[in-house]
Protein backbone atom coordinates (compact mmCIF):
# COMPACT_ATOMS: atom_id res chain seq x y z
CA UNK A 1 0.00 0.00 0.00
CA UNK A 2 1.12 3.59 -0.51
CA UNK A 3 3.04 5.22 2.36
CA UNK A 4 2.52 9.24 2.02
CA UNK A 5 5.10 10.06 4.96
CA UNK A 6 7.60 8.13 3.17
CA UNK A 7 6.54 9.80 -0.71
CA UNK A 8 6.82 12.64 1.53
CA UNK A 9 10.68 12.20 3.23
CA UNK A 10 11.70 10.92 -0.66
CA UNK A 11 9.71 14.01 -2.18
CA UNK A 12 11.74 16.08 0.07
CA UNK A 13 15.06 14.23 -0.36
CA UNK A 14 14.50 14.80 -4.38
CA UNK A 15 15.15 18.47 -3.50
CA UNK A 16 18.97 17.99 -3.19
CA UNK A 17 19.10 16.36 -6.80
CA UNK A 18 20.26 18.26 -9.56
CA UNK A 19 16.64 18.06 -11.27
CA UNK A 20 14.40 17.49 -8.93
CA UNK A 21 11.10 17.35 -11.15
CA UNK A 22 12.96 14.31 -12.43
CA UNK A 23 13.59 12.53 -9.38
CA UNK A 24 10.02 13.65 -8.46
CA UNK A 25 8.37 12.22 -11.80
CA UNK A 26 10.17 8.90 -11.23
CA UNK A 27 8.10 8.87 -7.92
CA UNK A 28 5.12 9.64 -9.16
CA UNK A 29 5.67 7.12 -12.07
CA UNK A 30 6.23 4.29 -9.11
CA UNK A 31 3.21 5.35 -7.19
CA UNK A 32 0.84 4.78 -9.90
CA UNK A 33 1.84 1.88 -10.32
CA UNK A 34 -0.77 0.82 -7.75
CA UNK A 35 -3.72 3.19 -7.84
CA UNK A 36 -5.40 1.40 -5.91
CA UNK A 37 -3.33 1.91 -2.96
CA UNK A 38 -3.17 5.43 -3.36
CA UNK A 39 -7.21 5.41 -3.81
CA UNK A 40 -6.78 3.44 -0.50
CA UNK A 41 -4.26 5.60 1.59
CA UNK A 42 -5.80 9.29 0.45
CA UNK A 43 -9.28 8.42 0.29
CA UNK A 44 -9.63 10.98 -2.98
CA UNK A 45 -11.91 10.45 -5.31
CA UNK A 46 -14.99 10.88 -3.52
CA UNK A 47 -15.59 14.83 -2.94
CA UNK A 48 -13.72 17.93 -3.50
CA UNK A 49 -10.60 18.06 -1.70
CA UNK A 50 -7.11 20.23 -1.36
CA UNK A 51 -5.50 18.15 1.25
CA UNK A 52 -1.85 19.28 1.71
CA UNK A 53 -0.12 16.87 2.98
CA UNK A 54 3.24 18.90 2.87
CA UNK A 55 4.31 22.31 2.75
CA UNK A 56 6.87 24.69 2.86
CA UNK A 57 8.53 27.44 0.48
CA UNK A 58 10.19 25.17 -1.13
CA UNK A 59 7.97 21.92 -1.45
CA UNK A 60 4.56 21.41 -1.52
CA UNK A 61 2.70 17.84 -1.55
CA UNK A 62 -1.32 17.39 -1.98
CA UNK A 63 -3.92 15.29 -2.56
CA UNK A 64 -6.58 16.65 -4.56
CA UNK A 65 -9.89 16.31 -5.94
CA UNK A 66 -12.08 17.82 -8.38
CA UNK A 67 -16.20 17.45 -8.48
CA UNK A 68 -17.95 16.34 -12.05
CA UNK A 69 -17.78 19.18 -14.77
CA UNK A 70 -15.11 21.36 -12.47
CA UNK A 71 -13.96 23.94 -14.50
CA UNK A 72 -10.47 26.27 -12.58
CA UNK A 73 -9.98 29.89 -13.65
CA UNK A 74 -6.78 30.28 -15.89
CA UNK A 75 -3.56 30.28 -13.38
CA UNK A 76 0.20 29.67 -13.30
CA UNK A 77 2.32 28.14 -11.02
CA UNK A 78 5.52 30.08 -11.38
CA UNK A 79 7.44 27.16 -10.23
CA UNK A 80 7.78 23.64 -11.41
CA UNK A 81 4.90 20.82 -10.58
CA UNK A 82 4.21 17.31 -11.30
CA UNK A 83 0.78 15.42 -11.16
CA UNK A 84 -0.06 12.08 -11.00
CA UNK A 85 -3.83 10.70 -11.70
CA UNK A 86 -4.95 8.52 -9.77
CA UNK A 87 -8.92 8.55 -10.38
CA UNK A 88 -10.45 9.72 -13.07
CA UNK A 89 -9.28 12.12 -15.85
CA UNK A 90 -7.82 15.93 -15.59
CA UNK A 91 -7.89 17.91 -18.95
CA UNK A 92 -5.95 20.72 -18.77
CA UNK A 93 -6.04 23.64 -21.21
CA UNK A 94 -2.33 24.95 -21.86
CA UNK A 95 -2.07 28.88 -22.84
CA UNK A 96 0.84 31.75 -23.20
CA UNK A 97 1.33 35.30 -22.88
CA UNK A 98 0.66 36.99 -26.38
CA UNK A 99 1.02 40.26 -28.23
CA UNK A 100 -3.03 40.16 -27.76
CA UNK A 101 -3.00 38.83 -23.87
CA UNK A 102 -3.36 35.00 -23.35
CA UNK A 103 -3.34 32.79 -26.20
CA UNK A 104 -4.85 28.42 -26.06
CA UNK A 105 -2.01 27.07 -27.11
CA UNK A 106 -2.74 23.31 -26.70
CA UNK A 107 -4.57 20.50 -24.46
CA UNK A 108 -3.12 17.66 -22.17
CA UNK A 109 -5.75 15.04 -21.16
CA UNK A 110 -4.84 13.03 -17.49
CA UNK A 111 -6.27 9.87 -17.32
CA UNK A 112 -5.54 6.96 -14.61
CA UNK A 113 -2.05 6.59 -13.85
CA UNK A 114 -0.96 9.28 -15.94
CA UNK A 115 2.06 11.75 -14.90
CA UNK A 116 2.81 15.12 -15.97
CA UNK A 117 5.48 17.21 -15.55
CA UNK A 118 4.62 21.11 -15.53
CA UNK A 119 6.89 23.66 -16.71
CA UNK A 120 8.00 26.30 -14.20
CA UNK A 121 6.02 28.91 -16.98
CA UNK A 122 3.31 27.18 -17.36
CA UNK A 123 -0.27 28.96 -17.87
CA UNK A 124 -3.53 26.39 -18.06
CA UNK A 125 -6.97 25.70 -16.59
CA UNK A 126 -8.50 22.49 -15.56
CA UNK A 127 -11.36 21.26 -16.29
CA UNK A 128 -12.86 17.29 -14.73
CA UNK A 129 -14.90 16.17 -17.61
CA UNK A 130 -16.93 13.03 -16.50
CA UNK A 131 -19.53 12.58 -14.43
CA UNK A 132 -17.55 11.56 -11.53
CA UNK A 133 -14.41 13.01 -9.17
CA UNK A 134 -11.32 13.07 -10.40
CA UNK A 135 -7.95 12.45 -8.06
CA UNK A 136 -4.23 13.58 -8.57
CA UNK A 137 -1.35 13.63 -6.00
CA UNK A 138 0.58 16.86 -6.83
CA UNK A 139 4.06 17.66 -5.69
CA UNK A 140 5.32 21.74 -6.49
CA UNK A 141 8.62 22.92 -6.38
CA UNK A 142 7.80 25.86 -3.99
CA UNK A 143 4.77 26.82 -1.48
CA UNK A 144 1.96 26.43 -4.00
CA UNK A 145 -0.61 28.88 -1.55
CA UNK A 146 1.53 31.89 -0.98
CA UNK A 147 4.20 31.23 -3.83
CA UNK A 148 4.91 34.86 -5.20
CA UNK A 149 4.46 36.35 -8.50
CA UNK A 150 1.37 34.20 -9.28
CA UNK A 151 -1.64 35.19 -10.85
CA UNK A 152 -5.23 34.18 -11.77
CA UNK A 153 -7.25 35.10 -15.01
CA UNK A 154 -10.61 37.02 -14.28
CA UNK A 155 -13.06 34.74 -16.37
CA UNK A 156 -15.46 37.62 -17.33
CA UNK A 157 -12.43 40.20 -18.20
CA UNK A 158 -9.46 38.18 -19.40
CA UNK A 159 -7.63 40.35 -16.97
CA UNK A 160 -4.71 38.77 -14.96
CA UNK A 161 -5.19 39.54 -11.04
CA UNK A 162 -2.95 38.55 -8.12
CA UNK A 163 -3.14 34.85 -7.38
CA UNK A 164 -5.74 34.60 -4.15
CA UNK A 165 -6.85 31.28 -2.99
CA UNK A 166 -10.21 32.41 -2.02
CA UNK A 167 -10.73 34.09 -5.45
CA UNK A 168 -9.86 31.28 -7.33
CA UNK A 169 -12.19 29.06 -5.15
CA UNK A 170 -14.84 31.39 -6.15
CA UNK A 171 -14.07 31.65 -9.70
CA UNK A 172 -13.84 27.81 -9.84
CA UNK A 173 -17.58 27.88 -9.18
CA UNK A 174 -18.92 30.67 -10.74
CA UNK A 175 -17.14 27.91 -13.61
CA UNK A 176 -18.58 25.07 -13.10
CA UNK A 177 -22.34 26.32 -12.13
Amino acid sequence: MFDVDLFVTECKAALSAPEPKLVVERLLREAMADVDGLREALGGGAEAVFQPLYRSPELTVANMSTAPGSTSPIHNHCMWGVIGVYAGQEDNFLYQRGANGLEQVGTKSLRTADVYVMPTDLIHAINNPLGEFNAALHVYGGDLVERPGRSIWNPESDEEEDYDIKQILAYTQQLSS
